[in-house]
């Protein structure tokens, strides 16, 4: 470690005839007080550093180190004997003493840089630490002997710091001299999915696959890297030849099943999962997953009660209490979604080094809630919780809704034109169509039509973004030629094909609708947002009920959480006559979506079928309330309150 340094010392005290067998004595042992700080006492430190050398070359660590502070005390001001026995002491495994002495000194030469920032890289736990032990390491990369050790730290801190590109520069240096170190590959690696070529990262991770000290490592590396490229099948093959050959952890086990279900081969991920939890039915990881797995198959009873077994394990983990809050938000149980999401965000952000990111998530997640309860003040609250450099697509959304939520146009066009995005076409596109919309609403067509045009005539995610400005306007009309003529261009484009059916039926040519729709069906006969609106379209005019019926029941087999399908399917069971399927999946529609008018007036309908009329006219009452869609419907929910009141009565 001390490498040509010491050399130089003790050359340059047997030319001085400085070495001799006896220890000096020390001030205040015999030393005249008159001579510290003079030149005799730099001598007698140079030669209490020589015998300490000497001491500790022969074995004598404890003696040596007596020596060489002793020549510290005797010049502490010297940076040079501090460095030499911060030295000798990391040498001797005195890390602490070493560290301490080390960081004291005001100056240090490369090696003595290295020697720092490899004690405190191997003593680091926290990023600030990681980051302190970097300044040190870089300073001592070149430092002759200690220099690789010391860019190796180097590399490793970075990874840790996730500073890909700096690691990647540092372990190339590396491997110019050792470029069959299978340590140095798994560290490429490492630096190269941390900048995104997660492909270049497998091709690293098996070269390290051979050597017995890394192959452990470099095969879960190479099963993330393989996963984050797509190749998802092969990801799963390999991770289980590992379990089979190197035995199998339950947490194992459940990733294996994790990684199955992503490559498609849900049969096999379900028994091994179903093995993890035969055998330890209260396996947290295992049961989150099954959770996940179950909300997949629409099985969400299932998933809320995995869910509360994996809090009962650890009432503390923010994660699984994340898990069911969202999929209480799903289930529109906005008040239990909400205590649960307070309760995250109270533990996260009360840690020590809480994440930004996860509460920027959290922080999202709580104002698209208040957002759906219709609270746009309280959403404004997490709204400018959101800690990003630059909005992304669901940030920019979220305020989109905010601004659009209370009408607040003009406010919204200020906030839009000063907003910091992150650099993407998609949300650069995401932006105009918004801006575009508020013109409209402030009734500035000329400018809303100027950000509309370039839209229009782009590409395909171009015309879908202006057809969605005048479908939230319900500018049915205008939709209509607009996706004709784009269709021309992209006729394979089902979004645009279906904003034309949807417009079309919106304007009353009902039969062009239908017709639309079904080119859609044929295409897909199972896309539920198509059987979902056509089976509406027929239950509503009390056409086609039994057809109607059988693509309802698809739609809502596909989605059980959506309030628009639940709504649809117990609307054509109203036409049938069949009140009772009719009330339970109205009751259920209107639960998930709280604050649409239409449910709350076939809800009222149903009621006046059934001879309540009271409940009738809360129905129809608070329909009156909410945002009115359709021309005439107020005039009509009024007229139905009056009948049920005068019924009830």
């Amino acid at each position: 470690m001390r490498g040509c340094r010491a050399v130089r010392v003790m050359l340059a005290l047997m030319l001085a005839g400085c070495v001799s067998t006896q220890a000096p004595q020390a001030p205040g042992k015999g030393a005249s007080a008159s001579v510290v700080g003079a030149q005799p006492v730099r001598e007698d430190a140079l030669t209490l550093v020589a015998q300490g050398q000497l001491r500790i070359e022969a074995g004598e660590i404890a003696e040596g180190l007596k020596l060489l502070r002793q020549a510290y005390e005797l010049d502490p001001g010297s940076a040079e004997l501090g460095e030499e026995l911060g030295l000798a002491l990391m040498e001797a495994g005195v890390a602490d003493d070493a560290l301490k002495t080390l960081h004291a000194l005001p100056t240090r030469s490369a090696a003595g840089e290295a020697a720092l920032g490899i004690l405190l890289a191997q003593a680091a736990t926290t990023r600030e630490e990681t980051a302190a032990a970097v300044e040190h390491l870089e300073r001592g990369v070149d430092a002759g002997q200690a220099g690789p050790h010391a860019r190796m730290l180097l590399v490793q801190a970075l990874i840790r710091l996730e500073r890909g590109q700096d690691a990647l520069v540092h372990v190339q240096r590396l491997l110019e001299d050792r470029p069959n170190d299978p340590r140095l590959r798994l560290l490429a690696g490492q630096a190269l999915r941390l900048t995104g070529k997660p492909t270049e990262a497998a091709a690293e991770f098996k070269l390290a696959l051979d050597s017995p000290e890394t192959r452990t490592r470099a095969t879960l590396e190479l099963i993330d890297a393989l996963s984050a490229s797509g190749q998802l099948k092969e990801a799963a093959e390999l991770m289980g030849q590992f379990l089979r050959e190197g035995g199998a952890t339950l947490g194992a086990m459940t990733r294996w099943a994790a990684l199955l279900a992503r490559s498609g081969d849900k049969p096999r991920a379900v028994e091994v999962l179903d093995e993890v939890l035969s055998k330890d039915p209260n396996f947290r990881e295992g049961l989150l997953l099954k959770a996940l797995f179950e909300i997949g198959d629409n099985r969400l009873e299932s998933a809320e009660q995995l869910y509360r077994r994996a809090i009962a394990l650890d009432p503390k983990d923010p994660d699984t209490k994340m898990g069911l809050a969202r999929l209480l938000l799903d289930l529109r149980r906005l008040d239990e979604a909400r205590g649960l999401f307070q309760e995250v965000w109270d533990l996260v952000s009360g840690a020590s080094e809480a994440p930004r990111e996860a509460l920027s998530d959290l922080a999202r997640d709580r104002a698209a809630l208040e957002l759906l309860a219709r609270r746009p003040e309280d959403a404004r609250v997490w709204l400018d919780r959101i800690d990003e450099p630059a909005l992304g697509r669901r940030s920019l959304a979220l305020w989109s809704e905010y601004f659009r939520s209370r009408k607040a146009w003009a406010e919204g066009l200020t906030w839009l034109g000063a907003a910091k995005i992150e650099d993407d076409p998609d949300l650069r596109r995401q932006r105009k169509s918004v801006q575009a919309e508020f013109l409209l609403a402030m009734d500035d067509p000329g400018s809303a039509e100027a950000a509309i045009g370039t839209l229009k005539n782009g590409d395909e995610e171009d015309v879908l973004a202006a057809l969605a400005v005048y479908q939230r306007r319900k500018l049915y009309d205008r939709v209509i030629p607009i996706a004709m003529a784009a269709l021309e261009r992209f006729p394979e484009s089902r979004e645009i094909r279906f904003d034309l059916a949807s417009a079309l039926e919106r304007a009353g040519q009902w039969d062009r609708a239908v017709e639309e729709f079904r080119k859609l069906l044929a295409g897909e006969p199972e896309d539920a947002a198509v059987l979902n609106y056509l089976g509406y379209m027929f239950a509503d005019r009390n056409q086609n009920l039994d057809e109607a019926r059988t693509m309802l029941l698809k739609a809502v087999e596909q989605d059980p959480t959506s309030g628009a399908f639940l709504d649809s399917l117990g609307w054509v069971y109203f036409r049938l006559g069949d009140l009772d399927l009719a009330e339970k999946y109205l009751v259920q529609a209107v639960g998930l979506e709280a604050f649409d008018a239409t449910l709350h007036e076939h809800l009222g309908d149903l009621w006046t079928a059934r001879k309540q009329p009271a409940r009738a006219a809360e129905a129809y009452r608070r329909a009156l309330g909410l945002e009115l869609e359709e021309a005439g419907q107020k005039e009509r929910l009024e007229r139905k309150q009056a009948e049920s009141e005068a019924a009830a009565r």
